[in-house]
């Protein structure tokens, strides 16, 4: 049976070689864009993170797996292999699109043609996961740039009223007693909203139960990356105003997203946490409520 296994497991790795190998030319052209993207460079973790989940679930994903061509992967291949075709014949957008999901719809069939429906349905999230592989349409992707943009920019007003900071606003400009800032699409936070909703996705579903408090959790993130936009910006102000000018310049503006990113995530860890302390208690107090109906009906 694990010889079975590894030989599935050897011939799914194959696949997803011969697959790029097969789309080379358009799939090139999409991992470069991955790569050299501000905003969707999460793209080249999403299948490490779906093979990550799928290995460490691989007892439950794996038992009872048997090989066997279902309608499900029969759709998924013939549905890849046709946007693989697609792909060689469009360009920009549409190709990189084509692309992505020819890709994830042949790995998606191949594993269900392997390992078999069983096994689909207990990699179901994870070969689901596969759709953040498709990068948004530019026509999708500015106005949610811009949204996030007049947002951020809402909220550094308010921070700077808050904060009693002289400032006088025009737009998207910010002039202060001595020094003007722009917040930009470029502080639109558009990067670290797609990456910290595609982390939240996996944390929900790993720590909580009920539909209803992932989705708030979820619909949590947008306002949390606002939040942590306006700190961002007011925070590198204040230190370009009081302590250096180069702080508007220097790499805590240009690579410390990271740190505000960290601070997005401390935000709503804690959130899910108490999330989670609710669900435990309601379980816990189900739990009570039906041994006492029990010990009653016993009695």
């Amino acid at each position: 049976m694990t010889s079975n296994l590894s030989t599935r497991t050897a011939a799914f790795a194959a696949l997803v070689l011969v697959s790029i190998g097969v789309a080379w030319i358009p799939a090139y052209r999409y991992f470069w864009f991955a790569y050299r993207t501000g905003d969707e460079s999460y793209i080249l973790l999403v299948p490490l993170i779906c093979a990550g989940l799928i290995y460490r679930d691989r007892d439950k994903v794996l038992a009872g797996a048997q090989a066997g061509m279902s309608v499900a992967a029969g759709v998924c291949l013939a549905a890849g292999a046709i946007a693989i075709v697609i792909a060689y014949l469009t360009s920009g957008d549409l190709q990189l699109v084509a692309v992505a999901i020819g890709l994830g719809a042949l790995w998606a069939g191949g594993f269900l043609a392997l390992f078999g429906v069983k096994a689909g349905r207990a990699a179901l999230f994870p070969l689901l996961m596969l759709l953040w592989m498709v990068p948004i349409p530019a026509s999708i992707l500015d106005p949610m740039e811009v949204a996030l943009q007049r947002a951020s920019a809402e909220l550094v007003d308010l921070m700077f009223q808050v904060t009693n900071v002289p400032v006088f606003r025009q737009g998207m400009v910010f002039v202060l007693p001595s020094v003007s800032i722009e917040v930009a699409k470029e502080c639109s936070g558009i990067r670290s909203t797609l990456s910290l909703l595609l982390l939240m996705m996996i944390v929900v579903r790993e720590a909580l139960q009920s539909t209803w408090r992932r989705l708030l959790v979820l619909a949590l993130t947008l306002p949390v990356v606002v939040l942590k936009n306006g700190v961002r910006i007011v925070t590198l102000t204040l230190l370009a105003m009081y302590v250096d000018r180069s702080f508007l310049s220097g790499d805590l503006h240009h690579r410390g997203g990271i740190v505000f990113f960290l601070v997005g995530l401390a935000i709503l860890l804690p959130i899910v946490g108490l999330l989670r302390r609710g669900e435990m208690s309601g379980s816990a107090g189900v739990s009570a409520s039906a041994a006492t109906s029990a010990s009653t009906s016993g009695a």
